[in-house]
């Protein structure tokens, strides 16, 4: 695992110093040109994730925090006129796209089950944030970015599925991987910005399970500002413990060394991690994504006979996840709007009473009304191996419904349309499509429609003109 040094000792700090080498190389597989589109689709939809949580409490809170605080213009933050520090525009930005639950979802395998690895796009903000300002071109954001999806899961087949540590804690790491690649760091300052991020990133999983909180919106955008700013630390001479990842003082409790360090510096994988990543049609938890499409197919039938379900059954994939998610008790009868966008018996619910899942379906603490709670009593979640089988890398559901008259609707979704196949990616008419029906009531059809147009075109030319279009943005017509 480690490297030997002269006197024949072996050098802990090897590991770290081989990972930044990796994350510094410009691997010929970011330049695929079917990675480029993705990243751009990607980036699109976080945005537009972000231009959607506007007005929403956990920014609001952090905005006005930041200006109390002032920073120096460096930075366009998503909403406001004015610009802001590189670590303002980390954490404001981050905090936009993570707060409505509807940025994208990866999954991975984990002890030869598929899981939910996280979300990578909280780190774009990273990406836009370091390229505004060092006037990075679209093509080195795009690498930068396929660099830091890749590491974000390597890093996190490095926590046992039964780990303590919430999976955003990787994100110290990878955000000062993106902010050092942007920056232009050498090697031996890169070593230094990975050590600084990774002494701050461990953070426990309570801000995912349980009686969920507003941390659960803040806690990668925090570790991310962290990172960035332990980069730009190391940018500027400090050194942090090298030795972080392989010492027995170090993060051997979030990293298993056990597990193979080396694979943090293996060659590309194929298909690169990115091509994997999936967006959310809906505003909730990614593991819930099918089962809303399923909810939504059958609206218009039961829509007007909910008063007289005496069951709903929600049957998902057979997975050590699910099992995990299916068994919070404060998911099944939320109590905050963090735990009814993370509910598999209210959104399923809303989505068939109402067709839409969107920031409207939690208006007034809807999961709270009479007929959400009859619902949410009626409901009994399941799992079936059979559907993980039909459907690799996704997590299906089936919906039955059962009324007291004894009839039934049941509903399947293996693949909701946000999936992104391997082989070609995104559908970009469902990204687009998502993308208007967010932006348009904020920017005019025409701003959002220009929006588009220059992230898709991201190239040779800087982010500039994106990030200009973003802060001016009104509140929802």
């Amino acid at each position: 695992m480690n490297s030997i040094s002269g006197n024949g000792v072996a050098d802990a700090s090897a590991p770290l110093r081989n990972l930044a080498r990796w994350t510094l190389s410009d691997d010929p597989a970011w330049a695929d040109p079917l990675i480029a589109r993705q990243a751009r689709l990607l980036i699109l939809d976080s945005l537009a994730c972000a231009v959607d949580a506007i007005g929403v409490r956990t920014p609001v809170h952090v905005a006005a925090m930041l200006e109390e605080m002032g920073g120096k213009p460096q930075c366009s933050l998503i909403g406001q006129a004015e610009k802001s520090s590189i670590l303002a525009a980390v954490l404001m930005n981050g905090a936009l796209v993570r707060s409505l639950d509807y940025n994208d979802v990866q999954f991975f395998m984990k002890e030869g089950k598929l899981s939910v690895a996280g979300h990578c796009s909280d780190n774009i903000p990273v990406a836009l944030a370091a390229a505004e300002r060092f006037g990075s071109t679209g093509d080195e954001i795009i690498r930068a970015l396929a660099m830091g999806y890749e590491l974000f899961k390597r890093l996190r087949n490095l926590m046992p599925f039964t780990s303590a540590w919430d999976g955003t804690s990787v994100s110290g790491l990878v955000s000062a991987a993106i902010y050092g690649k942007l920056a232009g760091l050498d090697p031996e300052r890169q070593s230094h910005a990975l050590a600084l991020g990774a002494i701050r990133c461990a953070t426990p999983s309570v801000v995912r399970w349980g009686k969920l909180s507003g941390a659960k919106n803040l806690a990668n955008s925090l570790i991310a500002q962290s990172g960035v700013q332990g980069a730009m630390l190391a940018e500027r001479g400090v050194t942090g413990p090298l030795e972080v990842l392989d010492h027995r003082g170090g993060l051997h409790q979030v990293f298993d060394p056990a597990l193979d360090l080396s694979t943090l510096w293996a060659p590309p994988a194929d298909p690169a991690y990115i091509m994997t990543s999936n967006i959310k049609p809906y505003a909730c938890i990614g593991t819930a994504q099918c089962t809303i499409k399923a909810a939504l197919e059958i609206h218009e039938v039961v829509r007007d006979r909910l008063d007289r379900a005496e069951r709903i059954e929600i049957i998902m994939a057979d997975l050590p996840m699910i099992r995990k998610q299916q068994g919070e008790i404060e998911r099944r009868y939320p109590k905050t709007r963090e735990a009814a966008d993370h509910s598999f018996t209210f959104l399923p619910a809303v989505a068939m009473a109402e067709g839409a899942m969107t920031d409207e379906q939690f208006r007034d603490r809807r999961w709270e009304h009479p007929d959400m709670t009859r619902l949410i009593e009626a409901t009994e979640l399941m799992v079936d191996p059979d559907l993980a089988a039909r459907a690799p890398g996704s997590m299906p559901s089936r919906i039955r419904v059962v009324f007291d008259d004894g009839s039934e609707v049941v509903q399947e979704c293996l693949y909701h349309p946000g999936h992104s196949f391997p082989d070609r990616g995104l559908d970009e008419d469902a990204v687009l499509s998502k993308f208007h029906a967010i932006t348009d009531a904020r920017m005019g059809a025409e701003n959002a429609t220009a929006l588009a147009g220059d992230v898709l075109a991201l190239g040779q030319g800087g982010i500039g003109p994106v990030m200009d279009r973003l802060r001016v943005i009104g509140p929802a017509t």
